[in-house]
């Protein structure tokens, strides 16, 4: 148990360290939340070990970390928990593709939660452009997942 809950931490300041660096194409920023993608990796790879207060506590730290708004990636991961509690066991029942689809809906709808935060403290809207993170994310997902250390399969 202390094993993993190093490496889950480290895990994590690698990905805040990740999270640092901007994927720009086209003026468009593609970086995906990798601190969220660990934390939902994390969460189906054990999910007794990852509860909801890790999700929020981890938001929490990312808000000060980036400088955001306070509470609004806690309470984004915090609804991805949710959700992805909700989609676990379809999740991990379905084919490689089937979960592709189902980890896009996780990160679209945190990007949606944190886009309507964002759009209610009058900040501009991003455009279209702004949803490419979540199919980022999904390749990402996708390309790692091929890995053996990386699977979820139980």
């Amino acid at each position: 148990m202390i094993k993993k809950s190093k490496l889950f931490i480290i895990s994590l300041i690698v990905a805040a360290m990740i999270n640092l660096i901007h994927i720009n194409i086209f003026n468009t920023d593609l970086t995906p939340d990798f601190i969220l993608l660990t934390l939902i990796f994390w969460f189906f790879k054990n999910p007794n070990a990852v509860s909801i207060s890790t999700f929020w506590l981890v938001g929490l730290i990312t808000d000060i970390f980036m400088g955001d708004l306070l509470g609004q990636h806690a309470l984004t991961y915090a609804s991805c928990y949710f959700i992805a509690q909700y989609f676990i066991s379809k999740i991990m029942l379905n084919n490689k593709h089937q979960k592709l689809l189902y980890i896009f809906l996780i990160f679209l709808s945190a990007q949606i939660i944190i886009l309507i935060i964002n759009l209610t403290h009058d900040l501009l809207y991003p455009g279209l452009g702004y949803f490419l993170q979540s199919i980022t994310a999904v390749f990402i997902w996708h390309t790692v997942s091929k890995f053996k250390l990386f699977k979820l399969d139980r």
